[in-house]
């Protein structure tokens, strides 16, 4: 049998690592470009691979004569695309549903472009991989998995060269995991015992071959001439050697097993049946930049709230469902799941744009959703209500009943009370009222991927329903599920579950135990520290205050202020009437440095192995050990006692590293502060000082860990939200379901439309890992047909529709996905209709590449279409010319039948200007054109957090500064601004140069608002953090510029990291 080399050249490229974006596209982008032109035309047989088709757009983006270039080397099979995926990410903190988005991205602009497809998971660098990733690479319609990263350290060591992994579904393959290090220089192949040893190791499975990296790493560019000219020399000498060496794409090699191994062949292949996670490296990140965890978690949420029910109001005809708007906050997303990025491991001056970047997300999400589920309420029957009509949205397929939090501007009373369409009240409460806003708490129940409504009225007195839900100052709450007891120091320290004979769920009281720690000297934010985190905490916070926070029908809590040092916690444990978690809210200042904090959950139920959930599936660990000590999950974990009898979920909203340290004891990692810094300008040290914002619950359940505790996580995710209609008839009455299933156990993990077309894209998952015989889903009017897909959305085969109803079976843990039509909905409604207002263009705000402006920065043309859409409103784009309004005064007559008038615009800075409609003054703010949406604290560089108040409406990812010439990376914002009108108003616009408007809409609906807070809000606050002297003779020692490897660029990038509003 001739043996083979699969040689694989490649440059791997952080996005951003110890440099910022703005490095990466403005040297490395190009360098990997020009580079490897230059090996190309010396040696015919070099064959570079390069991945991450996010990298592919900023070539596009910035360098499109280069691109042009590149576009034929791919076509002559030189240059490879690898990878599949849109981004080189982490996989362990992203959800398994932002993996597949992120290989229907990648592998779709690979496609398009250029014709290809790859069929590999290309990670030489990721810090370590969850069990579903085979699960996942199967179900994305791919062949491999290819990484060297084990080297560095896997838990499991390196089980093989090359093989077959795993998924806890059964879903298998292939899988090279030991092709070296990518950073490396060739000068042997067929002589080097490294390569002889591996080939010789799979002789033993039939297998001929292998593969090699090399190349350069990090910063992108090419591999070294000289390993270029070295592979080029050995494929010279391959027709006289039994060992022949190729030149190779990255999926080559899983190519060609796939298609010359026998199936008695694959089953010989060596096989491993779980995750492959590092024994330290890595394990800090799951931790490390908390907010952007918090964030990427928020923007997953809202992402999949927002495709169902623009789902829902496609079909209903009430709303257009906004595929590009989904695509790009989808990609602002995954861009900053990069494994450089997530984890939290860069410098720190580019968590500026990370953050930013998820800040913008998490609003077009938000803005998707606001129009979508707010136009579905225009079908139903509002009428009724004497008060203010709120339509509630329920986006899981599973009916639910819960709180659902509004917040009521302009409210006449200091009191409401709701009722349901019968005219029975429900339990509420408002919490808080100030300067005219109410927050309003109520129990709703809502069916399965549905809308019901409800009726807010004003009052002078409370809800005064009674019911089994109590809190006293005694410490002690309790509903229909629980009572919850808290010691002196606000400490949760007994939980009983009433549906289990007044079970205790704790052996010992919550906490949140700090640790002294000095973490990793080499790795700081990558790694811990096994013997700091393998013992008890050091101390407690020292309690403040316990007070109660809630005292209502609908929903009771504590407030419990603790503090340690400078650094002040806050809790908000809470009990919901009828609700069967025990949820907990917590806020941090963190300003405790080398220090470590973990919660600790001690329970009445002990086990050797907890369950770790996967997002696709679950594993049994055992309690830590040196080998595996910290280790990630998804929504949740469990411990279940060893009986059997019973046991608890601990459901995490944000944080995703835990130990078990016990049988007993379960424990959650919430912030870690390193001694030491990887460099200066990385300042790990002061990694997550300032503002941490996490939750978490506990759910008890009877018997083994299933789709309960599956349910109640996705619900502590994806909260009720509401929305504030007019009053109208409707033809859908005053509840509506949009679909439901038969089995609660399979997780409905994704409902979109189709890339392609206008079939509906479900995605399902089996999530207790039991068999599931005749599921049924059932949609809308009913399924129509059905096919099955791959998560790619490439065809798989036939799937079975009966009596309307998608019809199918599960494995454990088995993922399937479906493109269905439906029968036609019997009532549908009208989207708005949106007109374009022509506009008195007076200035140059677009501008083609090289032209002189008039502005300092102006939108490249080339980047913004001639219609952009956000929040569901489309604005059409004038590019010749005079392209924008400066405001100056001027009269806009609308039509008769508007109700809206929507303005893009911004201004030099935030400001309120008064707008004049119909005759009255409309004080409006107007938010900066250039001022980062959003924001977090970085108290090395003297900031702190901000998130604009307004919903943006379009953002250039870059700008052309005065001379023509590309700003990198400097974008220009435009935010959306609605004026209620009537019929035939005229608007004065105000006098302001500075504020420009790049278009205006006509809309003929009212709005419809989220009155839900769906993502995090921050007011402004001042910067008053300050150091012991201890520490800040530490700082100061390590500011010295010979303490870092780097000196040249420790000034200017320090100094332009300090930047100033």
């Amino acid at each position: 049998m001739q043996k083979k080399i699969y040689t694989v050249a490649t440059a791997h490229l952080d996005t951003i690592w110890s440099w910022d974006f703005e490095t990466t596209v403005s040297r490395y982008i190009y360098n990997t470009l020009v580079d490897n032109f230059a090996l190309f035309q010396k040696y015919p047989t070099y064959h570079f691979n390069f991945e991450g088709s996010y990298r592919y757009e900023l070539m596009e983006e910035y360098y499109p004569e280069l691109y042009a270039k590149m576009r034929d080397y791919i076509a002559q099979g030189r240059w490879s695309v690898c990878g599949s995926a849109f981004e080189n990410g982490d996989v362990n903190v992203p959800s398994p549903e932002a993996l597949f988005r992120n290989i229907l991205y990648g592998n779709r602009y690979f496609e398009e472009k250029f014709g290809k497809r790859s069929v590999d998971i290309y990670l030489p660098d990721c810090f370590g991989f969850g069990w579903a990733l085979p699960s996942i690479i199967a179900h994305a319609n791919l062949m491999g998995f290819t990484t060297q990263k084990l080297g560095w350290g896997g838990a499991y060591g390196i089980p093989f060269d090359i093989g077959v992994w795993q998924g806890p579904d059964g879903a298998q393959v292939l899988a090279s995991l030991n092709p070296h290090d990518y950073y490396f220089t060739l000068k042997k192949l067929r002589d080097w015992d490294f390569v002889q040893q591996k080939l010789k190791e799979n002789e033993q499975y039939d297998l001929n071959s292998t593969m090699i990296f090399h190349g350069i790493g990090d910063r992108g560019g090419a591999p070294k001439e000289a390993s270029v000219a070295f592979v080029e020399q050995e494929i010279n000498k391959n027709k006289d050697s039994a060992v022949q060496v190729l030149a190779s794409g990255a999926d080559d090699l899983f190519r060609d097993l796939n298609a010359q191994l026998t199936p008695e062949q694959k089953a010989k292949l060596p096989r491993w049946e779980t995750e492959l996670v590092m024994q330290n490296h890595g394990v800090g990140g799951y931790t490390s930049r908390a907010v952007g965890k918090r964030w990427n978690r928020r923007c997953q949420e809202l992402a999949d709230m927002a495709e169902r029910s623009g789902v829902v109001a496609d079909y209903l005809g009430t709303a257009h469902y906004n595929k590009e708007a989904m695509e790009l906050n989808w990609k602002r997303t995954i861009a900053h799941q990069f494994h450089d990025d997530l984890p939290g491991t860069s410098v720190q001056r580019a968590y500026r744009r990370s953050w930013n970047d998820y800040g913008m997300a998490m609003n077009g999400f938000a803005g998707e959703l606001t129009q979508a589920a707010g136009s579905v309420g225009s079908l139903l029957k509002t009428d009724f209500c004497a008060g203010t009509p709120v339509t509630v949205f329920n986006s899981l397929e599973v009916a639910r009943t819960d709180a659902v939090t509004l917040e009521l501007p302009h409210w006449p009373k200091a009191c409401a009370r709701v009722y349901d369409p019968k005219g029975r009240e429900v339990k509420s409460q408002v919490n808080r009222y100030e300067n005219g806003t109410a927050e309003l708490v109520f129990v709703a129940t809502v069916p399965a991927l549905g809308f019901a409504v409800y009726d807010v009225r004003p009052s002078d007195v409370p809800c005064r329903l009674r019911g089994s839900l109590s809190i006293s100052g005694e410490n002690q709450m309790e509903n229909q599920k629980y009572i919850v007891r808290l010691n002196k120091k606000g400490n949760i320290t007994s939980i009983l579950d009433k549906e289990m004979d007044e079970q205790e769920l704790l052996a010992e009281p919550i906490s949140l135990g700090l640790f002294k720690y000095t973490g990793s000297k080499p790795w700081p934010a990558w790694e811990m520290n096994y013997k700091e985190a393998n013992k008890d905490p050091d101390r407690l916070p020292n309690p403040v205050t316990v007070t109660i926070q809630e005292k209502g029908p609908a929903r009771v809590s504590f407030c419990v202020e603790q503090k340690d040092g400078d650094s002040t916690f806050k809790n908000i444990i809470a009990l919901t009437d009828g609700g069967s978690r025990v949820e907990v809210y917590s806020e941090i200042e963190w300003r405790s440095l080398h220090t470590m904090a973990k919660n600790k959950f001690a329970f009445a139920c002990t086990n050797p192995e907890a369950t770790f959930d996967l997002g696709l599936g679950a594993i049994r660990r055992g309690n830590m050990t040196e080998k595996l000590f910290e280790v990630p999950a998804q929504n949740w974990v469990d411990l279940t006692d060893k009986s059997g009898d019973w046991g608890v979920s601990v459901l995490s909203e944000c944080k995703y590293g835990w130990d078990k340290y016990k049988d007993n004891t379960l424990r959650m990692t919430v912030l870690h502060s390193p001694v030491r810094n990887y460099r200066i300008d990385s300042m790990q040290s002061m990694m997550d000082l300032g503002l941490n914002r996490y939750s978490y619950a506990l759910f008890s359940h009877k018997g083994q860990v299933g789709a309960d505790t599956q349910n109640q996580a996705r619900a502590f995710l994806q909260p009720l939200t509401g929305y504030v209609e007019p009053k109208h008839p409707g033809v859908l009455g005053t509840a509506y379901s949009f679909g439901n299933a038969s089995h609660p156990q399979v997780v409905l993990r994704a409902m979109k439309l189709a890339e392609d077309g206008d079939e509906i894209v479900v995605r399902l998952n089996e999530g207790a890992g039991t068999p599931v015989e005749h599921y049924s889903l059932r949609l809308g009017a009913g399924v129509a047909e059905a096919r099955e897909l791959f998560a790619s959305e490439e065809e798989k085969g036939p799937a079975t529709v009966k009596d309307g109803c998608l019809v199918t079976d599960f494995t454990p843990y088995q993922i399937k996905t479906f493109a269905l039509r439906l029968q036609p909905a019997a009532q549908v409604g009208h989207a708005a209709k949106a007109t374009p207002l022509t506009l008195p263009m007076n200035v140059q705000l677009i501008t083609k590449q090289g032209e002189q402006g008039e502005l300092p920065l102006s939108i490249p043309a080339e980047r913004i279409g001639d219609q952009v859409t956000a929040a569901g409103i489309p604005f059409a784009i004038a590019k010749d010319g005079k392209n924008a309004l400066r405001l100056a005064g001027q009269t806009l007559t609308l039509k008769k039948d508007t109700r809206r008038l929507a303005l893009l615009l911004s201004a030099d800075s935030n400001r309120i200007l008064d707008f004049t409609v119909g005759g009255k003054t409309v004080p409006c703010s107007v938010l900066s054109r250039t001022r980062r949406f959003a924001s977090w604290d970085l108290y090395d560089l003297h900031e702190t957090a901000h998130i604009q108040e307004g919903q943006l409406g379009y953002v250039s990812t870059h700008s052309h500064n005065a001379d023509g010439t590309d700003a990198i990376a400097k974008e220009l914002y435009f935010y959306i601004l609605i004026l209620n009108v009537q019929g035939g108003d005229t608007v004065v616009l105000p006098r302001d140069e500075e504020t420009l408007v790049l278009a205006a809409t006509e809309l003929n609906t009212v709005a419809v608002p989220c009155a839900t807070p769906l993502y995090d809000r921050v007011e402004d606050r001042p910067f008053d953090y300050t150091m012991r002297l201890g520490d800040k003779l530490r700082y100061l020692r390590m500011k010295l510029p010979w303490y870092m490897g780097d000196k040249g660029r420790y000034f200017s990038c320090y100094n332009r990291g300090r930047e100033r509003e």
